[in-house]
């Protein structure tokens, strides 16, 4: 792989994947709808993973920035999908 930006998205998307693959309930409740947004996004990220590893030249500045903006997001909710889905308080 010769694109910098390729290989930054490729590890972001796949840090943000075993990041909510990682992830552990401990005591949380089980919701089935945030079970099902949580494998898509797994199927999207490894999607978009194989992708890039397939055609790494079709990477561009902004989708780096993307996916790694994604990653930072999926790991300050420590992979928590539910937590990404809950709407913010308003003060």
């Amino acid at each position: 792989m010769h694109n910098p930006l390729a290989l930054i998205a490729l590890i972001a998307y796949s840090l943000a994947g075993l990041r909510i693959l990682a992830y552990r309930r401990d005591g949380a409740r089980h919701r089935h709808h945030v079970s099902w947004f949580a494998w898509l996004l797994l199927v999207a990220l490894g999607g978009s993973a194989i992708e890039l590893v397939i055609h790494a030249k079709a990477v561009g500045l902004f989708e780096a920035i993307r996916a790694a903006l994604f990653s930072v997001l999926v790991f300050s909710a420590r992979g928590n999908v539910a937590r990404l889905l809950r709407p913010t308080a308003e003060q």
